[in-house]
């Protein structure tokens, strides 16, 4: 009787362990899918973001239905199970708080460009959309007409830019010296500009709370996104970004810095600093046009006379003239290399 009686205590320890190990797997399954299911989820400053593969909860703030990744670069993941190794940290814009310091809204969705020569439009209305100056919340289209008004305005009045040999004309596209000319019509001071990409100086500034407008070649910047099998050998047009991030890289060198670029033909992601001085090179190459410059928006720019508006906008024009007189105005969409 003793012995049937450890017997069936035995079975009994046995079950219940089973049992145990069957509830805490279950526990755990519950847990993962509730993790995986939070990922899922578009950032906070990304509204527009769209999922590239929503089994994998991996988002892009884009307009696109997806857009081919950078290789090597952080991106949204469940976490890890026990034993795997940790995913890399996603970017963080070092910058942010200096630059909400500095008026800046760091949360706008990137703008797309609505025409094919429209990423100068596009740019310019996404820095008119981030300042936080703003009385009231400004849509994007809000945010375009002012954008279209303030270059209409340059465009006619006798600012002293068109006798600078400046026409000012949006339609087709931006040179850098028009961009300059419509930044001043906005308030917006063009504290510096460049045929090159210097990382430490971009990343400084951007540091300093200022935001950067690119002039790059359309195929270049694609092909930072690109497998190497995918990417383009042909140039391609010139094409304005928006760069309002940096991430810190993991060496001392400033080539191994992360920046976020806000492209109107394709969305915002992350590039990095050795690749936005080979994009930013082969514009000059290409196209004999090219460069970055950094801009600041001036404090209670919406009351400023028109007569000081023109004079900013004359002065930026010192500064643009390394960018060189070629006219951004490309659309080169994310779709498996296929233009627009």
């Amino acid at each position: 009787m003793a012995g049937r009686f450890n017997i069936g205590a035995k079975i009994d320890s046995a079950m219940e362990r089973v049992r145990q190990a069957q509830a805490q797997a279950e526990a755990r399954a519950a847990q993962m899918a509730a993790a995986a299911q939070s990922v899922k989820q578009p950032l906070t400053d990304a509204p527009n973001a769209k999922p590239l593969n929503a089994n994998e909860g991996r988002y892009l703030d884009s307009f696109q239905e997806e857009r081919a990744k950078k290789k090597g670069l952080p991106e949204l993941a469940a976490p890890q199970a026990p034993g795997e190794t940790a995913p890399s940290a996603l970017p963080a814009n070092e910058a942010k708080e200096a630059q909400q310091e500095k008026g800046w809204k760091t949360s706008e969705p990137t703008v797309v460009q609505t025409s094919k020569q429209g990423c100068a439009e596009a740019t310019l209305t996404f820095l008119e959309q981030s300042d936080g100056e703003n009385e009231a919340e400004l849509s994007q289209e809000q945010a375009r007409e002012k954008v279209r008004n303030r270059a209409d305005t340059l465009a006619v009045s006798p600012s002293g830019v068109k006798e600078m040999g400046v026409e000012v004309n949006l339609d087709d596209g931006a040179t850098p010296d028009e961009m300059g000319a419509i930044l001043g019509g906005m308030g917006i001071e063009v504290t510096s500009g460049s045929s090159e990409c210097d990382p430490k100086a971009l990343s400084g500034a951007l540091k300093k709370g200022e935001y950067a407008l690119a002039l790059v070649d359309s195929n270049a910047l694609l092909n930072t996104t690109l497998e190497p099998g995918q990417q383009s050998q042909e140039p391609g047009q010139l094409h304005w970004i928006t760069i309002d991030a940096v991430d810190p890289g993991k060496t001392n060198s400033k080539d191994d810095d992360l920046y976020r670029v806000r492209d109107p033909a394709n969305g915002a992601y992350w590039v990095k600093a050795s690749d936005m001085k080979k994009i930013v090179s082969e514009a000059q190459e290409k196209h004999g046009s090219g460069g970055i410059m950094t801009v600041q928006k001036e404090k209670g720019r919406a009351s400023k006379a028109p007569d000081e508006l023109a004079a900013l906008a004359r002065r930026n024009l010192e500064r643009t003239a390394p960018l060189g007189d070629g006219n951004g105005g490309a659309s080169r969409r994310a779709s498996v290399a296929e233009s627009s």
